[in-house]
């Protein structure tokens, strides 16, 4: 039994309406659809409208059938939170590697108040996370005391792997003296240097 579209349209917000009918012989349906499919194809609205009356005439297949479209579904929305936590991943792989370009470039320093703002934008060193190399976290200096907006935050740059397990920053200086692990900081100029605020340096900690 071939089954065509005869009418459908949003009968209102939330509700489509949808009638079927077959020549042959002839039968025809006319259901109420949950949500707006009015942009979905033919083919997909006549099975919804089949499924809902076979749930009417024998419920256990009908429950049957909703059990497996739900189960669909939820494979579905899984899929998609997955593609977009990848995206997600990518364009935070992205900044991480900006953020890192441009704190080291200590040919051009960053004005204090932009060093903070970028570090913002990195993620907290998170305990038991293993960092592959060139990856980046930042960690909190409570004893740094601010003087021109800098913030308290200092970057971790890691050149190997690198499990975090809660380490502070002092207990961190021995892994960057043996160069396994670079920490940046916002350092204020010498007394003696002659620049311009803007022209504040951002370097390594020795």
């Amino acid at each position: 039994m071939e089954f065509k579209i005869i009418n459908k349209y949003l009968q209102e917000e939330g509700r489509t309406f949808v009638s079927i009918r077959s020549t042959n012989p002839y039968t025809a349906f006319e259901r109420v659809l949950i949500g707006d499919r009015t942009n979905e194809s033919d083919e997909v609205l006549i099975q919804a409208v089949l499924g809902q009356v076979a749930t009417e005439f024998n419920p256990a297949d009908g429950v049957k059938k909703l059990q497996e479209d739900l189960h669909t579904q939820a494979e579905n929305y899984e899929q998609k939170l997955a593609e977009k936590d990848t995206k997600i991943a990518e364009v935070k792989a992205v900044a991480d590697w900006a953020v890192l370009a441009r704190v080291t470039d200590t040919d051009n320093p960053l004005d204090p108040t932009l060093f903070k703002r970028g570090l913002e934008l990195v993620d907290l060193g998170k305990i038991g996370k293993t960092y592959q190399s060139q990856e980046i976290f930042a960690l909190e200096n409570p004893e740094h005391i601010e003087k021109f907006q800098e913030g308290k935050r200092v970057m971790i740059q890691v050149t190997e792997p690198f499990t975090y397990n809660g380490e502070t920053l002092e207990q961190l200086e021995s892994l960057h003296q043996n160069g396994k692990i670079g920490i940046w900081k916002w350092t204020e100029p010498k007394p003696e240097d002659s620049k311009p605020a803007g022209d504040l340096e951002t370097q390594p900690v020795q």
